[in-house]
């Protein structure tokens, strides 16, 4: 017999790619750079075309007192968030932009 095939509701249905260890050596950009590359369907997809890169860090990791719980933006056919945690997920768009 096979799985359920009841339908997750939207906010259960996010992948996780990657958890990004903040305390590690590989840059956050660096992973997200990765990340993207498995999720689009470019030959070489280019960061910046998707976010900015430094907001982003510099919103996550609270500098100058500013912080976020989390980024999202839009990847092809994807919404891509990067939490607090450091985890990078992503969930198909049902209505891509």
């Amino acid at each position: 017999m096979s799985e359920s095939a009841a339908t997750p509701s939207l906010s259960q249905n996010w992948e996780t790619l990657a958890v990004h260890d903040w305390d590690g050596d590989t840059e956050l950009i660096v992973e997200l750079a990765e990340v993207l590359e498995e999720l689009s369907t470019d030959d070489v997809p280019v960061l910046d075309e998707y976010v900015d890169a430094e907001s982003l860090c510099n919103g996550l990791q609270a500098v100058a007192g500013r912080q976020f719980t989390e980024v999202r933006f839009s990847v092809e056919t994807y919404e891509v968030r990067i939490r607090q945690s450091g985890a990078i997920e992503a969930q198909r768009q049902l209505h891509p932009e």
